[in-house]
This record gives structure tokens, C-alpha cells and sequence, in this order.
């Protein structure tokens, strides 16, 4: 009963950083449009860029790229499309890392009920 007190007297603390960590994940969301990450194949051949929204932005194919050599080229794009999702997604993760800085999980778990 003590530890049910003592996790209800920490509620107002956790609701200010609750709405704290909403307006650090509306920052976050507000800033995807413009995060951009490239990921490149054949040795530069093919470079595609994509944004923090997953969305390829730009695929560039250097002057020296087999443009008759069809199948090669589809490789080489997929590589470096795939390579651009990647990075955007861990550049998306490390932006969205921050966000729960500082919130105590343990207490909220035990508020809840859900650890002794």
C-alpha cells in the first residue's frame, strides 16, 4: 500500500515529463521532411537519397555507371536504395533516442502494477 502512495505521489513529476517527452517527439516528427541520409554502390556508381520519411529523394548515377548493362544497374539501385533506407533509419533512431531521456520506466511500471 506504501509503494502504491509513494508511485501515486511521483504522478505529477511523471505527467510533466510525459508531456515534456510529447512536445521532444512533435520536435522530432517536425524535423523528418528535412533529415536526409544517401547510401551508394559500385563504388559511387549509383548514390540514392532518402529522406527521414523513408522517401527516396534523388537517385544519381555517376557518369562512368553501366547504363546498357540493365541488370547490373537494377543491382547497383536497389544496393544503394537500400543503403539510403538503412541510414536514414538509424539517423531517424538516434534523433528519436533522445526523447525518453529521464523518464524512470521502473516507476511507471510499478504504478501500473506491473513489477513488485
Amino acid at each position: 500500500m506504501f509503494d502504491q502512495m509513494k508511485a501515486l505521489a511521483q504522478l505529477g513529476p511523471m505527467m510533466a515529463k510525459a508531456r515534456e517527452m510529447q512536445a521532444k517527439m512533435q520536435e522530432v516528427q517536425a524535423k523528418l521532411p528535412n533529415l536526409r541520409a544517401t547510401g551508394s554502390s559500385g563504388g559511387s556508381l549509383v548514390t540514392a537519397t532518402c529522406s527521414g520519411l523513408m522517401e527516396i529523394l534523388a537517385i544519381e548515377y555517376a557518369t562512368s555507371a553501366p547504363l546498357t548493362d540493365t541488370e547490373l544497374l537494377a543491382d547497383l539501385t536497389r544496393a544503394a536504395v537500400n543503403q539510403a533506407i538503412k541510414n536514414a533509419q538509424a539517423l531517424v533512431q538516434k534523433e528519436m533516442g533522445n526523447v525518453g531521456e529521464g523518464i524512470d520506466m521502473n516507476a511507471v511500471n510499478r504504478m501500473l502494477g506491473q513489477m513488485p
